[in-house]
C-alpha cells in the first residue's frame, strides 16, 4: 500500500495546516482586541478574526476525535481538552458579535431601532472586559484559576499544546489504515449521529443545536475524506454545509430571543417589538429547516427501534 493512500499521513496534513491557520487568526484576534481595548479610532476592524480562529479550533477538535482510532488516545485527550477550553473560553465574546450581526438585520421602528443601539452601547462598554481577557488568555495562556483538565493536569498555553500534537503526529508510530477504509468508517458514524439527531422537532432549540454540531463533524469529516472517497464524500459535504448554514440562523435567532427575554434596560414596547421581529425570523427560518430535517433522517439505514436522544 503506497504511505500516501494512509489515513494518518491525511491526518496529520489536515491537523499541521490547521494549527497554521489558527496562529494567524489568533494573531488577527489580538490585535482586533488591542485596538478595542485602547479605543482606538481606525484600529482594526477584522469581524472575522475571532470567527476563523473558533472554526479553526472547531476543525482540529474533530480531526482529533478521527485521530483516536489510530494514535493513543491517553496521548491525544489532554490536547483535545486544551483546544476545547480555548474555544470555550472564546465564546462569550463571539456570541456577542454574533448578537449585534443578528439584531442589526432586524427590521423594526425608528424609535425601537434607536433603543436597541444605545443598549448595544452600552453592553460595548461591558465586552471590554471579554476583550481583556481573550486578550490575556491567547498572549499569556489560562489564569491560573482556570479549572484543572479531568485527568488533574493544568491546560497549557495554546502554543504549548500546538508544539505537543505537532510531536504526537511526528513521533508516535500510528496505527497502519487505509484512508478509504477509515473515511468509510467515521463517516457512517457522524451520519448516523445527524440521522438520530434530525428526529428531534425543529421548535426544539437545544436539540437543533445539537444537531449543529453534529452537522459541523461531519462537514469537517467528509472535506477531509474527499479525495479518498469522491462522490459520498463531496455529496455529504455538500449537505452539511448548507445545512450547517440554515441550523446557524437558527441558533443565532434563539440565542438572541433567550438574551432578550433577559435584558434590562430596555422599554417593555421596544423589547416586545424586538422579540416578535425575532419570533417572526425564527419561523421563517425553522420553515427552511424542516423539510430538510427528512432528507438528514434517510442519511443512513434506520432500525426499526432507534428513537430520539434525550438531552441530558
Amino acid at each position: 500500500m503506497n504511505t500516501q493512500n494512509f489515513a494518518h499521513e491525511l491526518l496529520a496534513a489536515a491537523l499541521h495546516a490547521l494549527m497554521t491557520d489558527a496562529r494567524a487568526a489568533r494573531e488577527r484576534v489580538l490585535a482586533v482586541s488591542a485596538s478595542a481595548l485602547a479605543d482606538t479610532p481606525g484600529g482594526p476592524t477584522d469581524e472575522e478574526a475571532l470567527h476563523d480562529f473558533r472554526v479553526a479550533l472547531r476543525r482540529m477538535r474533530t480531526l482529533l476525535r478521527v485521530a483516536r482510532e489510530l494514535w493513543r488516545r491517553k496521548r491525544l485527550a489532554r490536547i483535545e481538552g486544551e483546544i476545547r477550553y480555548h474555544a470555550q473560553a472564546t465564546g462569550a465574546l463571539r456570541d456577542e458579535e454574533v448578537l449585534r450581526e443578528t439584531l442589526a438585520a432586524l427590521d423594526l421602528p425608528q424609535e425601537a431601532h434607536a433603543e436597541v443601539g444605545g443598549w448595544l452601547v452600552r453592553r460595548a462598554r461591558a465586552v471590554r472586559k471579554e476583550h481583556a481577557e481573550v486578550t490575556r488568555l491567547l498572549r499569556d495562556g489560562p489564569p491560573r484559576r482556570a479549572p484543572t483538565l479531568p485527568n488533574g493536569k493544568r491546560i497549557r498555553p495554546l502554543e504549548r499544546t500546538f508544539h505537543a500534537l505537532a510531536a504526537r503526529l511526528d513521533g508516535d508510530t500510528p496505527r497502519l489504515v487505509s484512508a478509504v477504509d477509515l473515511g468509510h468508517e467515521v463517516l457512517d458514524h457522524a451520519a448516523h449521529d445527524v440521522a438520530t439527531w434530525a428526529l428531534r422537532d425543529v421548535g426544539d432549540a437545544e436539540a437543533m443545536h445539537e444537531l449543529r454540531i453534529r452537522y459541523k463533524r461531519l462537514r469537517y469529516t467528509a472535506e477531509l475524506f474527499t479525495a479518498p472517497l469522491g462522490a459520498r464524500a463531496t455529496h455529504l459535504a455538500k449537505h452539511a454545509t448548507r445545512m450547517q448554514r440554515h441550523l446557524g440562523e437558527l441558533h443565532d435567532i434563539d440565542q438572541a430571543i433567550l438574551t432578550l427575554s433577559r435584558a434590562r434596560g430596555l422599554g417593555a414596547a421596544t423589547k416586545g417589538a424586538v422579540l416578535a421581529a425575532l419570533r417572526a425570523c425564527r419561523v421563517t427560518c425553522a420553515a427552511k429547516v424542516e423539510p430538510r430535517l427528512v432528507e438528514a433522517r434517510s442519511l443512513v439505514d434506520r432500525g426499526q427501534d432507534d428513537e430520539p436522544p434525550t438531552l441530558v
